[in-house]
């Protein structure tokens, strides 16, 4: 059994960082959180989804649930 407090997968839940992607609608920049799907283009404003969706082990992972519950503690 695994400690889920150390899966490295909930990492990016609890301290997310930005990533960036180009705007479909004009080229600009959108930040997107790794903990977020979405984001706004600072150049026209547009909502952009990221181009992927990477699967999360919030997925598949059979403790996602208590993952779920400390990460909601933690962004508190």
């Amino acid at each position: 059994m695994s400690d889920f407090k150390s899966c490295p997968g909930i990492k990016k839940f609890i301290r997310p960082t930005p990533e960036y992607f180009p705007c479909s609608n004009c080229g600009g920049n959108v930040e997107i959180w790794t903990d977020e799907d979405a984001g706004v283009c600072d150049t026209c404003e547009k909502e952009s989804s990221r181009p992927e969706k990477e699967q999360s082990c919030l997925d598949w992972c059979d403790y996602a649930d208590k993952c779920r519950e400390l990460i909601n503690s933690q962004k508190r």
